[in-house]
């Protein structure tokens, strides 16, 4: 029986160790083509990719760098027209204060030519009407000095008339007395005429002067003042150019570190470590098979190694 399980468990060991080193095999081989992958990653994509990242980076960088340069220039030369545009403009502006400088003189001198000309119409007009007035009063005086003559001459008439009739005594001095009263009244009421022209006369002479008073004061109303200059335009400001400010240049940080071929994923086990592995299988086969004395436990020493490819247990057979 315990030929039987010792071969069993050989057996088992055998299947196993074969078995593991197939898969040491296929684990070595998975390596080599994960480290031939990223061999040509590293060297095909990473390095290519970072290099032309920061070939990237450098040439967007230069982009906006010449971005913002034709863009200062650009307003550069629109506050140049600009300038240029408010300079003319200014300068039409100094043009039409000038002209109107001049049409207002010459609209003043218009107007003192007008005024100067109404002062001398109302001062003609008010001595022509003063002239009238005055010449109608001396005919009224002379038509009531022609009446009074006329009145006077009749009554001497009149008397002689009466002197020639021989009427004498009371009759003759009552006809003389109605005379002399005929002519008095007469004469009283042509008094009382040309005292009353004379009053008019007045009168019209004061009203010509406040005519021509009223005329005089609404030709000085017409009268343009005197013109000012106006205020000088303002001249124009430079129009203000914005200022910019250029990206920094680049630091090592702004690229990161350089790219390393990756580690591998799949760990590939020593030669040792699946000896071992395939010996501990067998065992615990044998052991769940056959119930007794492990002899395997007595029989063998185990000895803990460490290669390149990691740490491993060695167990070696000890018959005696």
């Amino acid at each position: 029986m315990v030929a039987w399980g010792a071969l069993f468990g050989a057996a088992s060991f055998g299947l196993n160790f074969l078995g593991q080193r197939s898969a040491r095999s296929d684990a070595k081989n998975a390596r080599a083509e994960e480290l031939a992958f990223l061999k040509k990653k590293y060297e095909e994509y990473d390095l290519p990719l970072y290099g032309m990242t920061e070939d990237r980076m450098r040439a967007d960088r230069d982009h906006l760098i010449d971005t913002i340069n034709l863009k200062r220039e650009n307003e550069i030369e629109a506050a140049a027209f600009t300038d240029k545009n408010n300079l003319r403009a200014w300068g039409q502006s100094l043009k039409i204060r000038d002209f109107q400088i001049r049409q207002n003189k010459r609209l003043f001198d218009k107007s003192e030519e007008l005024f100067g000309a109404a002062l001398s119409l109302n001062q003609e007009s008010a001595a022509l009407a003063k002239q009238q007035t005055m010449l109608a009063q001396r005919e009224t005086e002379q038509s009531y000095a022609f009446q009074n003559e006329e009145q006077i001459i009749s009554s001497i008439m009149k008397k002689g008339e009466l002197d020639a009739k021989g009427q004498a005594g009371r009759s003759a001095a009552k006809q003389g007395q109605s005379l002399l009263a005929e002519v008095g009244r007469n004469q009283a009421i042509m008094t009382e005429s040309l005292v009353s022209a004379n009053r008019s006369t007045r009168m019209q002479l004061m009203d010509i002067s406040r005519q021509h008073r009223a005329a005089d004061t609404k030709a000085y109303a017409n009268r343009m003042l005197k013109p000012e200059d106006p205020p000088m335009p303002l001249k124009p400001l430079k129009t203000p150019v914005s200022k910019y400010m250029l990206p920094r240049e680049f630091i090592d940080a702004d690229f990161g570190p350089e790219p390393i071929m990756g580690i591998p994923t799949t760990q590939v086990p020593s030669s040792m470590s699946v000896l071992a592995s395939a010996a501990s299988s067998g065992l615990s086969m044998f052991a769940n098979n056959y119930q007794g004395t492990n002899r395997f436990d007595y029989g063998g020493t185990t000895t803990n190694h460490t290669d390149k490819f990691g740490s491993f247990t060695e167990w070696t057979y000890d018959p005696n």
